[in-house]
């Protein structure tokens, strides 16, 4: 079998996925904003290249775990939460899509949030990368932004609904998952930016 080292790529799959959910969120906030009803074709618009970037994760990742092509366990620590993220990002398609509540992709991106926190601890108290603290700091960014993707994808149900008054906690859950998501994006970006020399010197 040969060895194919597709990490790189990946991380920046994570990481695009990540900051076209954040433009999304501005999207929608300024059309809010400017008092409008619908929001549907922002979030239409962003459900087709989250569902590429989806199946690209669910498929590499199902990949990787039939393949185990990474050192060691670092194939579970890395494609078991590639293929959840996965996942969440083909269910709210799916939801947007199909006219389905964006609450139940909201949800599952919180179980897999706790998950991703779970494995980042576990992966950083085993040592299994060379940068222990990135890792970290990317699983535990990504695992606070799947936590509060629920709340958030609660608020966005609701937003088109509402004229004033809009409870100021609504906003502080909307500025931990944007700043949560943006650290982990950046993060999986400059992983995936630092991993690129290395992985181009293993290649077969």
């Amino acid at each position: 079998m040969v060895f194919v080292d597709n990490i790189a790529f990946s991380l920046f799959a994570i990481s695009f996925a990540g900051f076209i959910l954040l433009y999304a969120i501005v999207d929608v906030y300024l059309a809010y904003r400017k008092k409008k009803k619908d929001f549907s074709e922002y979030l239409k618009g962003a459900s087709l290249p989250l569902a590429v970037i989806g199946v690209y994760m669910l498929s590499m990742g199902l990949w990787g775990q039939f393949v185990w092509p990474l050192p060691s366990s670092y194939n579970i620590l890395f494609y078991d939460p590639f293929i959840a993220f996965g996942m969440v990002l083909l269910s709210y398609s799916l939801a947007v899509r199909l006219g389905g509540g964006i609450d139940y992709a909201g949800f599952l991106g919180m179980m897999v949030g706790v998950m991703t926190i779970i494995y980042g601890i576990e992966g950083y108290g085993i040592g299994l990368t060379s940068e222990p603290i990135a890792l970290l700091a990317m699983y535990f960014f990504f695992g606070i932004a799947g936590i509060f993707s629920f709340p958030v994808s609660l608020i966005m149900e609701r937003l088109p609904g509402l004229e004033k008054n809009v409870w100021w906690g609504w906003y502080a859950v909307l500025i931990i998952f944007f700043v949560s998501l943006f650290f982990a994006s950046a993060l999986a970006g400059l992983v995936g930016t630092l991993a690129i020399p290395q992985h181009l010197l293993k290649a077969p």
